[in-house]
C-alpha cells in the first residue's frame, strides 16, 4: 500500500477500556467505523504481551507460561503455523458480514514488538530476555514470522508497538541490535502500511526510528508536548517518513476520572472538543508538515478500564475518536493537502 502522504488518514492505537468477549469487540469496531477512522484496528481487549506469548508457548516455541508470567525454557523458534489470529480472522469476517469493509482503507493490527516481548520475558528469577542481545535478535524473528502471515492475510496498517524501547537504550542495548529488532519484523511487510508506535518520552528512541525501515513513527504527543521538538519536517523529508500524530489524551487525569466514576462530573469533561483537536493537529502541521501525518490517539485506551466498571470509559473513548475524525474533517475543508508535492 502507497504511503498516505498528504491523506490525512486516521488510525487507533488498538486497546479499549473493556472487558475482552466477542460481543465487546463487536463495539470496539463499530465505535471506530462510527466514528469515522480510515484504519479501524482490530480491537486489543487483552494483555498485549501475553496475547501473543500464550499462543508461542502452546507451539513449543522455547516458551513457557508460568502463574502468569513468560519463561524462556529452551532454544526461542519460529512457530510452524499462524498464531494470535483469531481476533484478526475475527475482525476480517465481522466486518464483511456486516457490509462495513467498504467504508474503511483496511484493518489495522497491532503487534507487541520483540523488544517489548523481550522484557516481559524471564530467563532466570531475576533475569529478562531483554538483557540479552541473542533474545531480542530471537524475538524478532519470531515476530516477524507473526507479522508475515498479517501480511499475506491483507490487512492495510501494521504497527509494531515498542513501549519498552526506551528501556532496552537505558540498559545499554547496542544501537545496531535495536535497528535490526525494530527492522526484521517492518522488513516482513510488503503489502500494508508499515508503522512503529512508541508512547511516553521519545527523546532517547527518535535517533534510532529515524534509521528504521519503518514508514510511520507513531507517538504520544498530546499528553507530551514535548516529543514535538524532536523530529523536524527536514528530517522527516530526508528520509520519507510519516508522523503518527497523537493528538487526543489517552490516559486523562486519573482525579479526573475518579470524579467522573464518583458522579461528581461528566464524562464528557474527559474529552478534547473539536476546535481543541484541531489546534493541536495544526500545531503539529507546523513542526513536521500537515502532509506528513497521520493522526491517532496518544496510545490505546485500555488503561481507563480500571477505572469504570461500566462502559463509560468506552464512552469517553468513543467520543474522543469522534472529536479526532471531525477536527481532521475541519482541516481537510480549510486546507487542500493532497496537492503539496512529496520531496
Amino acid at each position: 500500500m502507497d504511503l498516505p502522504f498528504g491523506k490525512l488518514k486516521t488510525t487507533a492505537i488498538g486497546s479499549f477500556p473493556l472487558q475482552h468477549s466477542i460481543e465487546k469487540m463487536q463495539r470496539a469496531l463499530l465505535d471506530q467505523i462510527e466514528a469515522g477512522i480510515n484504519f479501524p484496528s482490530v480491537p486489543q481487549l487483552l494483555d498485549m504481551n501475553l496475547m501473543f506469548l500464550e499462543p508461542l508457548a502452546k507451539e513449543g516455541c522455547g516458551i513457557e507460561i508460568r502463574n502468569g508470567n513468560a519463561w524462556i525454557t529452551s532454544d526461542l523458534k519460529k512457530p510452524k503455523k499462524p498464531i494470535a489470529v483469531e481476533f484478526l480472522e475475527f475482525t476480517q469476517e465481522f466486518l464483511k458480514k456486516s457490509d462495513l469493509l467498504e467504508k474503511i482503507d483496511g484493518v489495522k493490527i497491532p503487534v507487541t514488538g520483540p523488544i517489548t516481548l523481550s522484557s516481559v520475558t524471564k530467563i532466570t528469577e531475576k533475569n529478562y530476555a531483554i538483557e540479552f542481545s541473542d533474545f531480542i535478535l530471537k524475538f524478532s524473528e519470531i515476530v516477524a514470522e507473526i507479522v508475515r502471515y498479517y501480511d499475506e492475510f491483507g490487512v492495510g496498517l501494521i504497527t509494531i508497538d515498542e513501549p519498552a524501547l526506551g528501556y532496552a537504550i537505558w540498559l545499554g542495548t547496542e544501537e545496531d541490535v535495536i535497528i535490526k529488532a525494530i527492522d526484521k519484523p517492518i522488513e516482513a511487510i510488503k503489502r500494508a502500511l508499515p508503522s512503529v508506535h512508541v508512547c511516553g518520552d521519545i527523546r532517547t528512541v527518535a535517533n534510532l526510528l529515524i534509521k528504521s525501515k519503518a514508514s510511520i513513527l507513531t507517538h504520544e504527543f498530546k499528553a507530551l508536548p514535548k516529543n514535538l521538538e524532536v523530529y523536524s519536517k527536514e528530517m522527516l523529508d530526508g528520509v520519507d517518513k510519516m508522523i503518527g500524530l497523537g493528538c487526543v489524551n489517552s490516559r486523562p487525569d486519573p482525579q479526573l476520572l475518579l470524579d467522573i466514576r464518583d458522579k461528581k462530573k461528566n464524562w464528557i469533561e474527559a474529552v478534547e472538543p473539536v476546535d481543541e483537536v484541531e489546534k493541536f493537529i495544526l500545531e503539529g502541521a507546523k513542526r513536521f508538515g500537515l502532509e506528513r501525518l497521520v493522526i491517532v490517539p496518544d496510545c490505546g485506551f485500555g488503561g481507563m478500564k480500571e477505572y469504570f466498571k461500566d462502559d463509560t470509559g468506552q464512552k469517553i473513548a468513543s467520543q474522543k475518536l469522534k472529536n479526532m475524525v471531525e477536527a481532521v474533517k475541519k482541516i481537510e475543508g480549510k486546507i487542500n493537502i493532497s496537492n503539496v508535492e512529496r520531496t
